[in-house]
């Protein structure tokens, strides 16, 4: 049984353009998933209400007695 130059040639091919094609896809896809996960922070931000100013903290007993003494 030989093999022949020709035919271990095209397996190397074969398999180099297989992995080529799975690195291919793997850049495609966590690059698309970068650009899905950078929408959806910037849809998050756009959705957010306006900023509220913080209300005048109310006075409780207990600081009411701090402050009466």
């Amino acid at each position: 049984m030989t093999i022949s130059i020709q035919t271990l040639h095209d397996v190397l091919v074969a398999v180099a353009v297989t992995i080529g094609i799975a690195v291919a896809m793997s850049i495609a896809l966590t690059a698309a998933g970068a650009l899905f996960e950078r929408d959806q922070a910037r849809l998050a931000k756009a959705a957010r209400p306006a900023a509220i100013p913080p209300r005048r903290p109310t006075l409780t007993q207990d600081t009411r007695e701090l402050v009466g003494r």
